[in-house]
């Protein structure tokens, strides 16, 4: 008799996903643990794994379908087990392998939007497992498919055509649509103003390469950390820039805890991970959990739950590029969020000299509602003079 596999519970407040790729058909054997699907939730993409070793005696839903928790998804046939391995040959065997090769659901992606075959690639990661990188100089080493002037990046979606000429239409999938709504929500329910400052942190960029802890000699320290710490600590004196406001209740929240989020860039969207208890960590404490969170994040491999609990967060914009200052939209219900720019080195007048400097754009935005101008002033001098000083970042 078939035993059914249903949509585990995915996280507090998780109720339904996406199926974003089927990973088996009816009639293939799977083992125990082997990734049967993508599910895509709000926030977190995620391979769901078999409970069990046998063969799928059917498969009751779709890529692009919304399931939710409980809902049946495969059904298996454990009694076949045996009969099924004894009547597939080797090359089947293999083919069942290879479509089950070891990859995040973001590296999976990026290989279907560059038409790389997986199962091609030899991994270089842990176990086999396929890697960005490797997907990647795959891609580079395979001749492009369309003629040279048609050359370009390819884009997933459904063919169409407008007035002017063919078009391709891509439902958006729940993480970017998530993202969009709460965008939305936030730019429209909190009004916004947005300060901006520099902090000098030529100092500190010599602190940071002179630092070598000998038990981690792998570690790599960037200014991220150090402005992490030097948040925690304005928030610790300025409790209503790690505040929400309540808006039914008329109430400000303030959380007696400090998470502060992480905007990460990914092939998914911007995705913010927590660093949670911040203010109980060092700055290497801090560099290990950002590196962490970060991996997690761009391979798709995190919790719901690490995206939530957050009270504040910083978005290290810099770190993309060119860019300087910025208006942040608010995480809400948070009441303020600050945007690294990319630190350059500029002609500065230190002693009525002029001297190059390396300078760290800042911008902060508040939710003008619970917070004035004199707070945020304050709040971003708090920061900078921690960044400059140094003193309490050690």
């Amino acid at each position: 008799m078939p035993t059914d596999f249903r949509l585990p519970d995915l996280g507090e407040g998780v109720h339904e996903g996406q199926i974003v790729r089927l990973l088996v058909a009816q009639g293939d054997h799977v083992k125990e643990d082997q990734p049967l699907l993508e599910v895509e939730t709000d926030k977190a993409s995620v391979e769901i794994p078999s409970p069990y070793t046998g063969v799928v005696a059917k498969v009751h839903v779709a890529e692009q379908q919304v399931v939710n928790v409980g809902d049946v998804l495969i059904s298996f046939d454990a009694s076949a087990e045996d009969a099924a391995m004894a009547a597939k040959p080797l090359a089947a065997s293999r083919a069942t392998s290879a479509k089950t090769k070891p990859a995040s659901p973001a590296v999976r992606k990026l290989a279907r939007q560059l038409s790389v075959d997986l199962a091609a690639i030899e991994g270089s990661g842990p176990a086999g497992r396929v890697t960005r990188e490797d997907v990647e100089r795959a891609a580079a080493s395979t001749p492009s498919p369309f003629p040279r002037e048609r050359a370009g990046v390819r884009v997933e979606g459904l063919p169409s055509s407008d007035h002017w000429g063919p078009i391709r239409r891509e439902p958006l999938s729940r993480a970017r649509r998530t993202i969009a709504e709460m965008m939305a929500r936030s730019k429209s329910a909190i009004p916004h103003v947005t300060d901006t400052d520099d902090a000098d942190i030529t100092e500190l960029d010599q602190l940071r390469r002179e630092c070598r802890d000998p038990e981690k000699p792998s570690r790599k320290l960037t200014i991220l950390p150090f402005a992490v710490k030097a948040t925690a600590l304005a928030l610790q004196k300025f409790p209503i820039f790690n505040a929400g406001f309540d808006e039914p209740a008329n109430e400000i929240i303030y959380h007696e805890h400090i998470g502060i989020a992480i905007g990460v860039h990914t092939d998914r969207g911007l995705i913010a991970p927590v660093l949670r208890n911040v203010d109980q960590l060092t700055v290497g404490q801090i560099a290990d959990e950002l590196a962490v969170l970060a991996e997690r994040a761009r391979n798709a491999t995190f919790a719901v739950n690490d995206t939530r609990g957050g009270t504040f967060t910083i978005s290290n914009a810099g770190a993309m590029g060119g860019s300087r200052y910025s208006t942040p939209i608010i995480n809400y219900p948070q009441s303020a969020i600050l945007a690294l720019g990319r630190s350059r080195w500029q002609p500065s007048v230190v002693e009525q000299q002029v001297v190059p400097r390396l300078i760290l754009p800042l911008s902060l935005s508040f939710d003008h509602r619970l917070i004035d101008g004199a707070q945020s002033i304050a709040f971003m001098q708090e920061i900078i003079g921690s960044l400059e000083s140094q003193a309490q970042l050690q």
